[in-house]
């Protein structure tokens, strides 16, 4: 019964449009609400501010270029009540599991690698590692943004484990039979032993109510970076925002059916195969003129407050903009300006084509691209105002990720069959 008076609150909520009223499940959940940011001034005119456009003699290889941070401000969709209640009134026989649990439930082998056979020959590879036969030449599941626990975790483990997150968008044109789109698929990846590196796919999910009932829809974007703080992760949107997924709701569901959700014939809940969902629970969206792309992100924990780095891949110009929002540490969530919004503390023109990913330590920012096409990649040392320097990088590279406790920049490659991943030490590229 209170399940049915849940899921009817539910549907006149989302109805709505607003997660403020929700209902939680169980008596209360004690972290719904309770981890609202800290709210701060808002140091921007109301007003849109024009879009920046490129200096006048700015040129490849400038180094970062400052632009007006008041031009891209983001709004928080604040749904977190009403998703976490959605996923908390799923039958008990849909178990939550934490993701330590996950990490101890691995069901796939990497290969370990070694620096002559990772593709492009960057410098000082620390480890290295590709996907095991069926993963490393998929044509439908892509390989794309990269996380770890060294930026989830204070001590930089989880259960004792070092944890790589790495996402995979899928392709549903390239998967022969396919009748949906499947979405994202999240490798949790152990890499204690980098002799011994095992993984497990979960599944991304949006938590819907459908027919009166908690239900999963796919997350249908590209996936290009991942950002991992505290229990939150950060998967770019790429002509919308950023969305936030919760990693304390992870839910086991029934395996042996290629579809998504709940199945009426059976009572179960499926998804596409896969063992683990986690589900979205918040999103930040655009709320300026000025159309910013979300291709990548990463967290900048040298940042000061701690921050998400995300930035734009442009194929065509050096015009790419690089973002940095300021986090609340203490609830890991975009800090809110007493407006509404998140603002960021700087913005940037890249001065680089075919940028994949962005990572930062102190006043060093380094940019992955793809640039030379054809299967090339560079790695991008620059600071603002100054001229990049370039540096030989792995190939078809995408985001990028800095492990500080063990002082290593994590990436990794998207192509079929030569996709790895690597961890870099800072020493041979700072």
């Amino acid at each position: 019964m209170r399940a049915a008076l849940l899921i009817g609150a539910l549907v006149a909520g989302c109805g709505g449009g607003g997660g403020d009223g929700a209902p939680d499940s169980g008596g209360g959940d004690p972290d719904a609400g309770a981890d609202a940011p800290v709210v701060s001034d808002d140091p921007c005119p109301v007003a849109p501010v024009a879009c920046p456009a490129l200096p006048a003699g700015y040129a490849l290889g400038d180094g970062l270029r400052a632009v007006d941070r008041c031009a891209f401000p983001l709004t928080e969709r604040d749904t977190w009540a009403v998703r976490r209640a959605i996923v908390d009134a799923l039958p008990a026989a849909v178990r939550r599991v934490t993701l330590a649990d996950v990490a101890g439930d691995l069901n796939r082998a990497a290969t370990r690698a070694t620096a002559a056979q990772v593709p492009g020959s960057p410098a000082g590879v620390r480890s290295a590692f590709t996907w095991q036969a069926g993963d490393r030449d998929v044509a439908y599941w892509i390989p794309q943004g990269v996380t770890g626990s060294f930026d989830g975790a204070a001590d930089g483990l989880v259960a004792g484990r070092r944890i790589l997150l790495v996402s995979w968008y899928h392709d549903r044109a390239a998967e022969p039979g396919a009748t949906a789109d499947k979405g994202v698929r999240i490798a949790i990846v152990d890499v204690t032993d980098p002799a011994a590196v095992r993984y497990r796919f979960a599944l991304l999910v949006d938590p819907v109510v459908r027919d009166g009932r908690s239900d999963f829809d796919p997350v249908a974007v590209h996936s290009g970076g991942l950002a991992w703080v505290g229990d939150h992760l950060y998967v770019p949107d790429t002509s919308r925002g950023l969305r936030v997924f919760d990693l304390t709701r992870i839910v086991a569901v029934d395996t042996t059916v290629d579809a998504l959700g709940y199945d009426p014939a059976t009572g179960a809940y499926h998804a596409h195969g896969y063992r683990y969902v986690i589900p979205q629970v918040d999103s930040y969206d655009d709320a300026g003129g000025c159309s910013p792309r979300f291709s990548y992100v990463a967290v900048d924990r040298g940042a000061s407050p701690p921050a998400l780095l995300a930035g734009e891949y442009d194929a065509t110009s050096i015009g790419g903009r690089l973002y940095r929002w300021p986090l609340d540490p203490a609830t890991g969530r975009l800090a809110l300006t007493d407006r509404g919004r998140a603002i960021a503390t700087g913005a940037w023109f890249l001065g680089q084509t075919h940028v994949q990913g962005a990572a930062a330590r102190g006043p060093v920012t380094w940019l992955s691209s793809s640039a030379p096409a054809g299967g090339g990649g560079a790695l991008y040392r620059t600071t603002v105002g100054q001229r990049s320097t370039t540096l030989p990088w792995i190939d078809a590279p995408e985001d990028l990720a800095f492990d500080g406790p063990a002082d290593v920049l994590w990436s990794l490659s998207e192509a079929a069959p030569a996709r790895y991943v690597v961890a870099v030490a800072r020493t041979a590229i700072d």
